[in-house]
């Protein structure tokens, strides 16, 4: 195992005195070394790996200054060298078995059943792959690839480089917070994490064609959250004409009298207007006006005619002077 340079390693750590640490970490360096000797790896290879890679943990912590973390590692990484020194205190020793020969063959025996005979199973009353001799593998409940000894995040996948743990992700989108470019907007991973953009508006020779209705509170003025954005899209195209003038018109259905819709209709527009004021459209460039139920553009004999009449449109007027650029063309998505 490749070790970090220690004194460096100490000498960047904070918490916990460097002393201690240097002291704490010989100790677990020497007792790995005296297992490792002792073929712990293979008689006890679960208290070996735990060692292991808790010391390398600690070097990780020490080089990022982490030093109570680090001494954290060092503890569990010193009682798992331990009981890998005491449970390999036999492992080198050399057995000699003498078997009586019969017709030439040696036993096959196999009393773990794990497809490794006696005779090269370093464990043969634990089952275990043939490609660990024997002796069974530290589980991986989640299968990141990291066994559960040293895993953080034992039941939830994660990559090596964060401790079996998976990276964070504020908005639950798949991408982890590192690799997302809009953190807190969900997004798919081939757009970086981001949402893709959705065009809501076409903008034609006399009007601003919207893809979806703007929304309000049921017979209020209020304007829903969800017509937010085809609202800022507006505000946009305004914005990169600024001598271009436009009316909003609000519209109605029939329910209810006249006079309310007229009214209903001239709020609904109104709040429209301030809206965009308030994203940067100069109140000058807007007239607001309510039309109630008088002109619909589908019978109002059912829910969804009804539904099409309660509507805004933007009507663009003449150019407050003849040098002023019309809409730009890339606010128009192709048809």
């Amino acid at each position: 195992m490749r070790r970090a340079p220690l004194a460096l390693a100490v000498a960047l750590c904070s918490c916990v005195s460097s002393g201690a640490l240097r002291e704490r970490t010989h100790a677990v360096e020497s007792d790995v070394a005296t297992a490792r000797t002792q073929r712990a790896d293979q008689c006890a290879p679960r208290d070996m790996a735990t060692a292991e890679a808790n010391l390398r943990f600690a070097y990780v912590e020490m080089s990022q200054g982490n030093g109570s973390r680090a001494d954290a590692h060092l503890a569990t990484a010193q009682r798992s060298a331990r009981a890998a020194v005491d449970e390999s205190q036999l492992c080198g020793a050399v057995s000699v078995v003498i078997r009586e020969k019969s017709n030439g063959r040696v036993s096959r025996t196999d009393s773990d059943g794990d497809g490794v005979p006696d005779v090269a199973d370093l464990c043969p009353e634990l089952p275990g792959p043939a490609s660990n001799q024997g002796c069974p593998l530290s589980g991986d409940r989640d299968r990141d690839g990291i066994t559960d000894d040293i895993d953080r995040c034992p039941d939830v996948g994660g990559p090596k480089d964060n401790f079996g743990c998976p990276w964070p992700d504020r908005d639950r989108d798949g991408v982890a917070d590192a690799d997302d470019r809009c953190p807190d907007e969900p997004g798919p991973k081939e757009n970086f994490g981001c949402p893709r953009k959705q065009t809501l508006i076409v903008v034609r020779k006399d009007r601003i064609e919207l893809k979806q209705q703007i929304h309000f509170t049921p017979n209020r003025d209020g304007i829903l959250k969800n017509s937010f954005l085809v609202l800022r899209q507006v505000a946009r195209a305004l914005k990169d004409a600024p001598g271009v003038m436009v009316r909003i018109e609000g519209h109605t259905d029939n329910v209810g009298s006249r006079d309310h819709n007229m009214k209903l209709s001239q709020r609904r527009a109104d709040a429209v207007k301030e809206f965009l004021v308030r994203q940067g459209v100069l109140r000058s460039r807007m007239v607001a006006e309510g039309f109630g139920p008088t002109r619909p553009i589908a019978p109002n004999t059912n829910r969804a005619g009804r539904g099409a009449n309660r509507r805004v449109e933007f009507r663009i007027l003449e150019p407050v002077s003849p040098k002023e650029p019309a809409l730009p063309k890339e606010h128009a998505s192709a048809q």
